[in-house]
């Protein structure tokens, strides 16, 4: 139940205190400490494509948030 739980209520309370395209970019970028605990910790690895795809989706966020910005 705390796996869940705990980082819900993180989001909730981090998302009243940021705007919420910068809180977009902050979950955008979640899978990447994802990978590196589970590569440390579980020993298991993502393959060239499965970066590939993170880098995809955290730049296309950033460059959405500054399209908005321009």
């Amino acid at each position: 139940m705390l796996s869940s739980a705990v980082p819900y209520l993180a989001d909730l309370l981090t998302l009243r205190r940021v705007p919420a395209n910068t809180f977009g970019l902050f979950m955008s970028v979640d899978p990447v400490p994802a990978a590196l605990v589970g590569r440390l910790v579980l020993g298991g690895g993502l393959g060239a494509w499965e970066w590939a795809g993170i880098a995809a989706v955290v730049t296309a966020n950033a460059v959405n948030m500054a399209a908005r910005r321009a």
